[in-house]
């Protein structure tokens, strides 16, 4: 098989969404949009070395990544009929026990009659959403989380049992594609790349793994690019900034998280991600496996003092959200994006495509773009809406204005609020399936 060109036409991955640039030549991208062995070179590119070859390894056993994928639908459908009689805030819960397999495990066998203070003192860490959804499960829904860690258990052992015949460094690679779901889960729902992509490095693994990191450098430069360029827009217009701001909290407020000053860390350590077997929050408008992100979506927060920091682009699901509706309650800071989007991202981006966030900024500032699906930017298709109760939440009335009290920049806490994702936006009423 020929080597790909790693400079050919490519289109839309999970890190670089095409769409940006002159109003013709989005359109010419988007009508190019179909899955391609080089979009998956680039979905792939950006994870370091050493997963890159992990998922090169695992892209040899096509049989068994099928077999994964039947486990998982088989068990995510398990889970979702057991959580489906309850409000999204308690299905939530055990969406964020399911993180922690090895704690659902222990409270699960635990004799029932310990108290809070014991069950808070197991916890991996002190987090208020790990305290209330391990203890309101251990305490109150028991034979639910039982239910659900025997999903995990049964799930974990025909995984155990599937990899056992491999090698040591193919059954090393499948082991940690499984605690990295999102790597996981590109390789599930493409089988056909994936298996070409198999072949191809099975004949030449020395030019795949060069093309890979090739594509991974230039990604790395165009980000740093990209991030500088933004970073100098924001830091000309500080109305826009202080919208940003609020912006950012309001989206992790709504989204049920926590909001607090990132230590140094705090912003690259992602902690650890939802179930692969269960997969992350139905209601979120985009596949994060990293609830962590979810309070630093914006690539925003408070640094020493309260001085402002822009350390990254919006994320996808910041921009779904922010473009879904919010727009409308932050309009300098849509001035400026909308700026940024025509005059900026085109001088810069004239070559290589731009981020999830140029492409959501694409589907909405051109509408001939905007009725296009993309590649890599939609959620897993396996997952199934488990009760006709189920309601969608109309874009566009899902917004309540945010408080205007923010004020001048300053370091602050805020605390996760209800509410909860919906396909564009949030809902402030939430799940409207039954109760217990």
């Amino acid at each position: 098989m020929k080597p790909l060109h790693l400079f050919a036409t490519i289109l839309l991955s999970a890190t670089s969404l095409t769409g940006y640039g002159q109003d013709d030549q989005m359109v010419d991208n988007a009508q190019q949009n179909i899955v391609t062995d080089q979009s998956l070179l680039k979905a792939i590119a950006p994870y370091n070395d050493d997963v890159r070859n992990d998922i090169l390894v695992a892209t040899q056993y096509p049989d068994i990544l099928a077999k994964l994928a039947q486990i998982r639908e088989k068990t995510s459908a398990g889970f979702l009929q057991i959580i489906q009689g309850y409000a999204q805030k308690k299905q939530n819960w055990f969406y964020e026990i399911s993180r922690y397999p090895e704690l659902m495990h222990r409270l699960a066998t635990l004799p029932r009659k310990n108290s809070r203070e014991t069950i808070e003192g197991m916890l991996p860490e002190q987090s208020t959403e790990l305290k209330e959804a391990a203890w309101k499960l251990y305490h109150n829904h028991h034979d639910d989380l039982v239910r659900v860690d025997n999903l995990n258990e049964e799930a974990s052992r025909s995984f155990q049992d599937m990899i056992a015949p491999l090698s040591p460094d193919a059954r090393q690679a499948f082991k940690t594609l499984e605690e990295m779901p999102d790597a996981l889960s590109l390789l599930n729902d493409h089988s056909d790349l994936v298996a070409r992509l198999g072949e191809r490095f099975k004949d030449n693994p020395a030019d795949v793994r060069q093309d890979l990191a090739m594509i991974h450098d230039q990604i790395e430069a165009g980000n740093k690019e990209e991030l500088a360029a933004y970073q100098d827009e924001l830091k000309q217009n500080p109305q826009a900034m202080q919208e940003l701001s609020q912006a950012s909290q309001q989206y992790a407020t709504r989204g049920g998280y926590s909001y607090p000053a990132p230590t140094g860390d705090k912003v690259v350590n992602y902690g650890s991600p939802y179930s692969y077997w269960f997969g992350y929050p139905y209601w979120y408008g985009s596949p994060i496996w990293y609830p962590g992100l979810y309070g630093y979506g914006s690539g925003f927060y408070f640094g020493l003092g309260g001085y402002p920091v822009v350390y990254a682009m919006p994320s996808p699901g910041f921009s779904r959200w922010f473009f879904g509706g919010a727009y409308r309650y932050y309009p300098h800071l849509y001035r400026q994006y909308d700026h940024y989007y025509h005059t900026i991202a085109p001088r810069h981006y004239a070559y290589s495509p731009g981020t999830a966030f140029i492409g959501s900024a694409a589907r909405h500032f051109n509408p001939r773009v905007g009725s296009r699906s993309y590649l890599f930017d939609r959620g897993p298709s396996f997952r199934p809406i488990p009760s006709q109760s189920y309601r969608p939440i109309t874009r566009g009335n899902t917004f309540s204005t945010p408080s205007r009290s923010y004020g001048s920049f300053g370091p602050r806490t805020f605390n996760g609020g209800g509410g909860g994702f919906s396909r564009g936006g949030f809902s402030g009423g939430g799940f409207r399936g039954g109760r217990r």
